[in-house]
């Protein structure tokens, strides 16, 4: 089996490379504050929208409270007394 390579480097490559990565500007350039940060403050809006988000879901599926009309006609239609919930009251 005989392999042959379809691919071969070009003449004085290697010569020239080390010319070439030196003409290559060197970048030493510090981050500034706003950079360094931008990561966290992403990550920060992402918790405060999934927290709005997931209020507004909440409220809008929430059920509605129950009046305090309704909360009277229940405890009459149950017959609990009045000493039964004034115990209740003073244990919780």
């Amino acid at each position: 089996m005989n392999k042959k390579l379809n691919y071969s480097v070009p003449d004085g490559y290697f010569e020239n490379l080390k010319t070439r990565l030196s003409a290559i500007p060197q970048q030493q350039e510090t981050p500034g504050r706003l950079q360094r940060f931008t990561p966290y403050l992403a990550l920060a809006a992402c918790f405060a929208m999934a927290i709005m988000v997931g209020s507004i879901v909440l409220n809008r599926t929430a059920a509605p409270a129950a009046s305090d009309d309704e909360i009277i006609e229940y405890l009459i239609d149950s017959d609990i007394t009045l000493a039964q919930i004034e115990d209740y009251l003073t244990l919780y």
